[in-house]
């Protein structure tokens, strides 16, 4: 019983050590399998360069280790290595190359991957003056493997990881970095579509890209292809979706396209693209219908979003040479236009940041523009403009605008600005006119935030010419002329009917009434007359229902500054002797806090009490005919 007893533990030794010898053998196989080996590499790197050579016509050499691992996939690493095209040119130096290997090839004893990634590697992208870069062979090839029908690539991903490219074009002189380039590209049938995702930094930003649904096999036999991209940045985004084709002649792209930015002069700066009026663009948006044939872009049907204001209509884009030019008709219910004036609002405030800044149409005039624009209402610094046609015209070195017509407070306003570079180092010129008719002035000052001073219903004209290098420079060169005529208005502020009466009865207190009250009239006018800065008021005057007065002086538009006298007459007696009355009083001070001086002498001389003040009169007597003492 004993015997059987210790054969029956005997056996049982046997078959736990036997299992235990089984797990450990499994364990070990299991971590040398997942364990990267470090092997020989001239056979592995001969399978892989072979497929290389075969699949994109690239040339690998390996100057640092080889390693493989099994599990949880079998997988490859070539560390240093270099990639060359069939003639030796260098395409991508250092790094590591990763594949994945095949599953059933590797059951067959045989070598090849299905994908492959690069990591820490530098890429050159040098194009000649023809246009063939290193990279040109290869593109060569992948479009002769697809002319021939050859079967799916067995490599169905490529990607990089934390690649440099060096870009450099001896067409236009573009040299550009490209760095942290993460890409993966995913083509798993030669006939079926691409996926391309991946982020780069490029002149410091981030630029994220999403390409599917593009079918290369598609492009090379001049059929259309599908196509859906995405580009995003911190500055903005651009969609696309719709076909392509390698079309010249007939359309290249069809479908649908939308672009938006939070400031699209920061991406311009950024991208170092040029659009007429860049360097005043802010939030913009674009979206619509989009076609593309030759080098024209055209947007039959578009909706652009400037700040708050929606524009509808359509636009065309097409490159002239190497220079872009726009045109196109927008419509919009309301349109703000602020920021396109605000070189000239802002310069025309004292302590304005545009006043002292060199105007350069560099930027702004980098590309044609011509576009038609009307709008139900637009604004412009708190003045409303209702049924408003322009036009703005951008040619290189010159920027116009036209404001064909625009209805103010029951009035109709047109203009015309054209700024011109002169010569280098000379400025730029500036030509303006503008004319309106039965504005509401009192509504109009109120609107700008300027003083009412007067009211009434407005016609005039007006001329200017100047140049400069900026706002203030301008402003002393400025040479003009300009009529004003306003009927049945008001002076807001001045009771000079009132101040006419009292200046015979009680002198003294005439001045009261000059900063209060109102003075109606049936018409004033005004004629100025502006030469190198200088303003002469030529001609100017009003006439009411019991006075009527003149005024003459001078205003300096640098300084915006203005001095001059008026004279007031009573039409009716109103002094003793059935005489009429005059006032005459001082206009002094900044066009926006303009001081009304009565004639103290006037005032004093007129005052019976007063008058003694002034001491008696004293007639100049000659030295040499004084009595002797």
């Amino acid at each position: 019983m004993w015997s059987a007893k210790r054969d029956s533990m005997k056996r049982f030794s046997v078959k736990r050590i036997v299992v235990l010898l089984i797990a450990v053998l499994a364990i070990g196989g299991v971590v040398l399998a997942l364990a990267p080996w470090t092997v020989s590499s001239r056979a592995l790197t001969a399978d892989v360069s072979e497929q290389l050579r075969e699949e994109f016509g690239i040339e690998l050499d390996v100057a640092g280790r080889t390693v493989i691992a099994f599990l949880p996939l079998p997988r490859l690493k070539f560390e240093d290595v270099t990639l060359t095209s069939r003639d030796g040119t260098p395409l991508a130096r250092g790094g590591e190359l990763r594949g994945q290997l095949a599953v059933r090839p590797l059951l067959f004893g045989r070598i090849a991957l299905d994908e492959i990634s690069l990591s820490n590697s530098r890429l050159d992208v040098s194009i000649d003056e023809h246009g063939e870069g290193p990279w040109s062979p290869l593109v060569a090839d992948a479009r002769q493997r697809l002319d021939s029908g050859a079967g799916p690539l067995a490599i169905s991903r490529i990607s990089v990881n934390n690649v440099q490219i060096f870009y450099d074009d001896a067409r236009d002189g573009t040299r550009q970095v490209l760095r942290n380039v993460d890409m993966a590209l995913y083509w798993p049938r030669a006939q079926g579509p691409v996926t391309l995702n991946g982020s780069l930094r490029i002149r410091g930003e981030t630029l994220d890209i999403a390409l599917s649904d593009l079918r290369p096999a598609a492009l090379l036999a001049d059929e259309t292809s599908p196509m859906d991209l995405r580009l995003s940045t911190r500055f903005g985004r651009l969609l696309v979706a719709g076909t392509v084709s390698r079309g010249i002649d007939s359309p290249w792209l069809s479908g649908r396209a939308s672009f938006e930015t939070r400031a699209m002069r920061d991406l311009l700066v950024w991208s170092g693209q040029e659009l007429p009026l860049g360097p005043l663009l802010g939030a913009l948006s674009l979206e619509g219908e989009v076609s593309g044939v030759g080098r024209v872009v055209s947007w039959p049907s578009v909706r652009v979003t400037m700040g708050g204001d929606r524009l509808e209509g359509a636009l065309t884009a097409r490159l002239e040479g190497e220079r872009l030019a726009i045109n196109g008709t927008l419509a919009a219910d309301t349109l703000r236009l602020d920021d396109f004036a605000a070189p000239f609002l802002d310069a025309a405030m004292p302590s304005g940041p545009w006043r002292f800044q060199r105007y350069d149409l560099s930027q702004t005039s980098a590309a044609d523009l011509d576009l038609r624009v009307s709008a139900s209402e637009a604004r412009l610094r708190g003045l409303r403009m209702s049924d408003v046609a322009m036009s703005v015209l951008v040619k290189e070195g010159r920027i116009e605008t036209a404001l064909s017509r625009a209805m103010i407070h029951g009035g109709t306003a047109r203009g015309r600005l054209a700024l011109t570079r002169l010569a280098e180092g000379d400025g730029v010129e500036l030509r303006a006119q503008g004319s309106v008719e039965a504005m509401d002035l009192g509504a109009t000052f109120r609107e700008t935030g300027g003083t009412t001073w007067v009211t009434g219903r407005a016609d005039g004209e007006f001329n200017l010419q100047a140049r400069g290098h900026h706002a203030f420079d301008m402003a002393r060169r400025a040479v003009g002329e300009g009529r004003v005529k306003v009927r049945n208005g008001q002076f807001v502020g001045i009771a000079l009917d009132d101040a006419i009466r009292r200046f015979e009865h009680q002198p003294l207190t005439a001045s009261r009434n000059l900063r209060s009250g109102m003075t109606a009239f049936d018409e004033a006018h005004a004629g100025i007359r502006v030469e190198n800065g200088l303003g002469k008021v030529v001609d100017a005057g009003f006439a009411a229902p019991s006075i009527s007065g003149v005024v003459q002086g001078i205003f300096f538009i640098p300084d915006r500054r203005i001095s001059a006298r008026a004279a007031v007459q009573s039409k009716e007696a109103v002094a003793d002797g059935d005489m009429v009355s005059a006032l005459s009083f001082d206009i002094q001070g900044p066009w926006h806090d303009i001081a009304i001086l009565p004639d103290a002498n006037a005032l004093i001389q007129r005052s019976g009490a007063a008058r003694l003040l002034l001491g008696p009169t004293v007639e100049a007597v000659p030295l040499d005919e004084l009595p002797a003492q």
